[in-house]
């Protein structure tokens, strides 16, 4: 297959959006420890954020490596 598959670059192009959505999502949850009361809350939101941020930078890699071209030969 082609890497300049149009459908590969749909993907790649999904994944970077998927992926700056969960890095999004992710700042929002580690914002809200701030407001949050309880030791064990923040720490859960601490674990919540690290994980889906993770997952985010991870999606974001994979489509900016799937947009990537081939290199000329």
């Amino acid at each position: 297959m082609d890497q300049n598959d149009p459908k590969k670059l749909t993907e790649a192009q999904i994944h970077t959006a998927l992926g700056a959505f969960l890095l999004f999502f992710a700042m929002t949850v580690i914002v809200s420890i701030f407001f949050t009361d309880t030791t064990v809350g923040k720490l859960t939101n601490l674990g919540a954020g690290a994980i889906i941020g993770a997952i985010g930078g991870v999606m974001i890699l994979m489509g900016r490596r799937g947009a990537r071209r081939p290199p000329a030969q």
